[in-house]
């Protein structure tokens, strides 16, 4: 999957993102990501929901794809 420019990820910090909430939550509904950054140390990723639905949809198709191998793979160890 192609990052777009659109999809680039900000850093923020935490006392910035208490203090501009409403811009963020705006940006992150047009397509923005931002990981909230306490003491240089990354604590949280805000994304929209959209984009979160897509990467969980994404997460299970995968799932689905090692059970099947995993499977496949059991399977042709017994015929041996």
């Amino acid at each position: 999957m192609a990052v777009s420019k659109k999809d680039e990820i900000k850093y923020i910090n935490i006392n910035e993102l208490q203090a501009n909430i409403s811009k963020i939550i705006k940006e992150v509904k047009s397509g923005c990501i931002y990981k909230a950054v306490r003491y240089s140390e990354p604590v949280a990723v805000i994304l929209s929901d959209k984009k979160y639905e897509k990467i969980m949809a994404s997460l299970n198709e995968l799932r689905a794809a090692c059970r099947s191998c995993v499977l496949y793979v059991k399977k042709t160890r017994r015929e041996k």
